[in-house]
């Protein structure tokens, strides 16, 4: 990857907080009506991944199509029915239905089932010392841990923000911490479970959305894994003289 502009990072950053916030969005609730008709106008921007040559945008690129594919089968006249089906899978999915009841599917979303077994694990606090330093406070209505996958990326998309806020002020200090704090809580969090999560979901998923999502989420961690250090190292290069 090459950045040369400072307009280059900006857009990439924007590029990151968007897919981010979109995924957050995706696993907090419920698919309703409005998200689903936003998705369907704009889905042909989805296959803007078709234009990435990176092998390990492969599982993204799949997930993007799969989505726009599933999309396009959509019938207006039915779209009820369609929310219906997608809440469904999310409560299989994600609110433990199937779980519970067949002792299929997958455990609760959040980094403590994953990585200890259970929920509100030892982890959870080390989750709220990442968000405190962020300044990122878990709205009260928003009921599951704050581990929960939701948040992860939710706090994710914040770094975004403010890195892009930072270098649209030019405190490039600022800049360099939170591209730092991204890299951290990728390797410390989300990419020590959140594969195995996209594996679940693809695995068990009813619909062809979720599956998308599955593989969308465990293509977009593969590269951010990837490339977080070239970012930063970019950042650098870029910044030499006023990080000096």
């Amino acid at each position: 990857m090459m950045l040369m502009r400072k307009s280059d990072l900006i857009k990439f950053l924007s590029g990151r907080e968007i897919t981010y916030s979109f995924l957050g969005r995706v696993f907090e609730r419920e698919v309703d009506r409005r998200l689903l008709e936003n998705l369907i106008s704009r889905k042909e921007m989805l296959l803007r991944y078709k234009s990435l040559n990176d092998p390990n945008a492969i599982t993204i690129k799949e997930g993007f199509e799969e989505l726009s594919k599933y999309l396009s089968t959509l019938d207006e006249g039915r779209m009820n029915e369609t929310v219906l089906e997608l809440a469904a899978d999310y409560a299989n999915l994600f609110l433990g239905v199937k779980y519970a009841f067949f002792g299929k599917g997958i455990p609760h979303p959040s980094e403590s089932a994953y990585t200890d077994g259970h929920l509100y694990g030892d982890v959870i606090d080390r989750v709220f010392e990442a968000y405190l330093e962020g300044n990122l406070v878990k709205s009260p209505n928003f009921h599951e841990p704050e581990d929960h996958i939701a948040l992860e990326l939710y706090f994710m998309a914040h770094l975004c923000r403010k890195a892009i806020t930072s270098l649209n002020n030019e405190i490039y200090q600022d800049l360099l911490k939170y591209l730092n704090m991204q890299k951290d809580f990728l390797s410390e969090h989300l990419l020590r479970w959140a594969p195995r999560l996209a594996d679940d979901i693809i695995k068990n998923a009813n619909t062809l959305f979720y599956k998308a999502i599955g593989k969308i989420l465990k293509g977009f961690l593969s590269i951010e894994e990837k490339i977080i250090d070239e970012v930063i190292e970019q950042m650098k290069t870029m910044f030499s003289e006023k990080l000096s």
